[in-house]
């Protein structure tokens, strides 16, 4: 009888085992493999995309609070033609000014166009042919996500963009985003796939770059 009370419980503590493997495995995933690409890319379009990401992440904690967020401002109002002609104030919203600076920081502005409001980046880069807008779309790093707070039904959002950031990367089914002028300064937000509030992508051309440089 001890016996067979023993091979019970051996039965019993196998599943167990083989559960807690399974979540440390998980576990291991989310806390140390990188953020970075879903899907290939040429070596030099991914070594142009990590630095935008970089340069993103160069001003990260910059807040209105200590006024640090003004050097943001500063370097989009700097870039001319501005804009709708018009210089973006310290009070301002500085979500897509947060993008647009860092495409010129890099010189990059010819596919990320410069832009303080986010619904006309969004038309900038329809015109580019680089917009996409299935909420669904597994970005890359250095992709630049939209969203529309509004957002109340499921299925495609096609509302009006209330705030923008760029993509650090992916580990599946989560994105990684550094966003300015969230709560007040450059910082990160995660959230899931194809999320409601999600209003699609601008797709710079990263290739065209990489592809031309020496």
């Amino acid at each position: 009888m001890i016996a067979v009370k023993s091979e019970k419980g051996k039965r019993n503590v196998l599943p167990c085992v083989v559960l807690l493997l399974f979540l440390a495995a998980i576990l291991c995933h989310y806390l140390l493999d990188p953020w970075g690409f879903y899907y290939s890319v040429s070596r030099e379009e991914a070594a142009l995309r990590s630095q935008v990401v970089a340069a993103a992440q160069a001003h990260l904690g910059k807040n209105e609070a200590d006024g640090t967020h003004r050097s943001v401002i500063d370097l989009y109002n700097a870039h001319k033609p501005l804009a709708e002609d018009y210089a973006v104030a310290y009070t301002d919203s500085w979500c897509a000014v947060f993008v647009s600076a860092v495409a010129i920081e890099l010189g990059l502005t010819r596919i990320i166009p410069t832009e303080c409001s986010c619904q006309r980046q969004i038309a900038l880069f329809e015109d580019l042919g680089r917009w996409e807008e299935s909420d669904g779309y597994i970005p890359l790093p250095g992709d630049i996500i939209y969203y529309d707070w509004n957002e109340k039904a499921l299925g495609d959002c096609t509302g009006w963009s209330d705030h923008v950031g760029i993509v650090v990367g992916v580990k599946w089914p989560f994105i990684k985003v550094i966003e300015g002028n969230k709560d007040d300064s450059v910082s990160y937000r995660i959230l899931c796939i194809n999320h409601i509030h999600i209003r699609g992508y601008g797709l710079p051309d990263y290739a065209s770059i990489a592809e031309n440089t020496p």
